[in-house]
């Protein structure tokens, strides 16, 4: 996640997703997975707010729609995204992520961080820029800091947490993608756990992968099922993971 991009569209989609997470009853923690590198700041990316203007968000949540409308045509960052209190009882942790070799030590500091101040979360968003880490990446690598560790995803898990985490859709058929989430099942410290998906389709496709607690299994499929009772079904739909 970086500054810039607060109140797109896809704040919009995964706010509104939390938000029914939140009415559920589960307590909701966000790991912004925030990052700044000034060169990247040079190009239009982050500008996606012409969904303010169309109608056909509208009836989702229209509270939030508002919310973002001021925070998108005005200091857009994740700390106006907090103050805005979109998610009730939400905790935040938004510490900035340095990526690199040097940094991997401090890196460790940084999830640990993580961890202590979303303790009393029941699930935990993280929002890194590209998702799930992927083999042509490594760890030691400049671009780290866009991606999620899985050795992240089952320390939250393992402190009792369920995950859920943006995913980039990259140019692949959506069957041969959706195999590398397989390697999640595998993985000892997620044993037991329930992996669902939700796709936004709006301008580009965003997926968010849960990594689901058997005991949240049961509240989240019930944000699941009342989105799918609203505007929001226009927008939102489940993927087989």
């Amino acid at each position: 996640m970086q500054d810039r991009y607060a109140g797109d569209v896809g704040d919009f989609g995964k706010i509104g997703m939390l938000r029914k997470i939140a009415e559920s009853g589960l307590r909701v923690g966000v790991n912004w997975y925030l990052t700044y590198k000034p060169e990247e700041h040079t190009n239009d990316d982050g500008k996606h707010i012409g969904y303010l203007h169309d109608g056909i968000f509208r009836g989702c949540d229209d509270e939030l729609l508002k919310s973002l409308y001021v925070i998108a045509n005005g200091t857009r960052s994740v700390a106006e995204l907090e103050s805005a209190n979109l998610i009730p009882g939400a905790s935040y942790y938004r510490e900035i992520l340095q990526p690199g070799s040097d940094k991997n030590f401090q890196r460790s500091i940084w999830h640990r961080n993580s961890l202590v101040t979303l303790s009393e979360c029941d699930i935990v968003f993280c929002d890194p820029d590209n998702g799930l880490i992927v083999k042509s990446v490594s760890q030691k690598s400049n671009k780290s800091d866009k991606y999620i560790l899985s050795d992240e995803i089952g320390a939250y898990y393992q402190a009792g947490k369920s995950v859920v985490f943006y995913n980039h859709r990259c140019r692949e058929q959506e069957q041969v993608y959706l195999q590398r989430f397989q390697s999640l099942k595998q993985n000892n410290e997620l044993a037991g756990a329930k992996l669902k998906g939700l796709k936004f389709v709006r301008g580009t496709i965003r997926d968010y992968i849960f990594i689901l607690q058997e005991e949240h299994l049961t509240k989240v499929n019930t944000a699941f099922k009342n989105m799918r009772g609203t505007n929001w079904n226009k927008h939102f739909s489940e993927l087989k993971i």
